[in-house]
């Protein structure tokens, strides 16, 4: 698998949101429109991977 790792989160900081988390994701996504972007909950961080077909 072609997994790339874009952020880390830092599981002790209590002052960052999911909507943080979600507005970090959506940039990414506009980075990288040729990846499918996702939280990866046991690297915890967000991540991606090239877009099938």
């Amino acid at each position: 698998m072609d997994k790339k790792i874009h952020k880390k989160i830092d599981k002790n900081d209590e002052s960052l949101t999911i909507d943080d988390i979600q507005k970090m994701i959506k940039k990414i996504q506009e980075e990288n429109p040729d990846r499918e972007v996702f939280f990866d909950g046991d690297e915890y961080a967000i991540c991606s991977r090239k877009k099938e077909g």
